[in-house]
């Protein structure tokens, strides 16, 4: 997740016809994916709107959610593409 986020992040702020995320030096890579782990970390704690509409009670969606979160930063990094 954290590449994707990190790729996704590359492209809006260089536009069209960048190079592609690939083909970047890691060390390139690296502020995006410093970035990308930051949002992630930032979106750990979950708004009061995303707890009420998990249909799941308030206390199983902030375990579930907090779950999801750490996998999503724990998770080793897939092939970039």
């Amino acid at each position: 997740m954290i590449q994707t986020v990190a790729r996704r992040i590359y492209e809006k702020r260089n536009g069209a016809g960048c190079t592609p995320w690939s083909r970047l030096p890691r060390s390139h890579q690296e502020p995006y994916l410093g970035d990308a782990r930051a949002a992630i970390e930032a979106m750990r704690e979950p708004t009061e709107a995303m707890l009420d509409a998990s249909g799941r009670g308030r206390l199983r969606a902030r375990i579930d959610w907090e779950a999801f979160i750490d996998a999503a930063l724990t998770t080793p990094p897939a092939a970039t593409s």
